[in-house]
């Protein structure tokens, strides 16, 4: 390494012991392998240098994210919460306006309005959803009367034809305390309950039941009435309808200052034919209807 010729180094050789060879050898094999050593520092501090530039554009990336995620959350809060509350505010009103329509048992028409108005607010609200396919009535119009029992199949509710349908195909059906305008394509007859055979001994009982299935209606209204006054009516629509062999019947009382539902609820636990009763739900008039199930 320091330019000594050859002869002289071939002498040095033959001057030095075995053990200072040995030794040289190791000195020799000690620098290379400190001068790769320091090859594989160098590479290695260079790729330390890569890993953390990497994880700290990874930490901004996901202190990005969280940001962004964080702002779309709070802004779907809000949205959620400016659409309950405005929901609220309308279904407060409207409560508020059904509550003093049926106390007065007036303005029919303007509760027929606001409730045409929910219907198509409740309409807008689905407007993107995929609909499902309506099922559609084959009831003629030949086929209805007034007093038809009917059920509106778009409600799943059921009531009594008022009206007979115009050339449209419309027409009026008591819904409990709501008179509704529905079409043709949307009702559907409620076919009279099958009467069991009457044997000989009491054919005239079995004849009086199949003519009570007739003329009875699904329901009875007892609203403007007292309580002394209902009474009787409430008993006899009852006798007739359990004699129908109707499984199922409405009785519309109002919602007023509540006596007479209480005095209906009342008289309902006495019945022993009464199976259960309950308030209506929405569509079928709410508090102011009570559904009573026969046994």
């Amino acid at each position: 390494k320091l330019g000594l010729s050859g002869d002289i180094i071939r002498d040095a050789k033959e001057r030095v012991t075995s053990d200072a060879q040995a030794f040289e050898d190791v000195i020799s094999d000690l620098e290379d392998t400190r001068a790769k050593l320091e090859q594989e520092k160098k590479e290695a501090s260079r790729t330390r240098k890569e890993i953390d530039h990497l994880k700290r554009e990874l930490r901004e990336k996901n202190e990005k994210l969280e940001d962004r995620k964080e702002r779309i959350i709070e802004g779907a809060r809000e949205e959620a919460e400016r659409i309950l509350a405005e929901a609220k505010e309308y279904a407060d009103e409207t409560i508020r306006k059904y509550t003093k329509w049926a106390k007065s048992d007036k303005n029919i028409r303007e509760m027929e309005a606001e409730r045409t108005k929910l219907r198509e607010k409740i309409g807008e609200a689905g407007a993107g959803k995929k609909q499902q396919k309506k099922a559609v009535s084959k009831t003629k119009a030949s086929d209805l009367l007034i007093g038809s029992d009917v059920r509106i199949l778009s409600m799943n509710t059921t009531g009594t034809v008022s009206t007979l349908p115009n050339e449209k195909g419309e027409l009026f059906v008591q819904a409990g305390l709501l008179r509704t305008k529905v079409k043709l394509e949307d009702i559907e007859v409620i076919k009279e309950q099958k009467q069991e055979k009457p044997q000989k001994k009491n054919a005239g009982g079995g004849r009086i039941r199949m003519d009570k299935s007739m003329e009875i209606h699904q329901e009875v209204n007892l609203i403007g009435m007292t309580v002394d006054e209902a009474m009787p009516v409430l008993l006899k629509y009852l006798d007739d309808a359990y004699l129908a062999h109707l499984s199922q019947v409405r009785v519309i009382h109002g919602r007023g200052t509540g006596a007479l539902r209480k005095a209906v609820h009342v008289q309902l636990k006495k019945m022993k034919y009464v199976k259960s009763y309950r308030l209506g739900e929405f569509g079928e008039g709410d508090e102011g209807v009570t559904v009573v199930e026969f046994k």
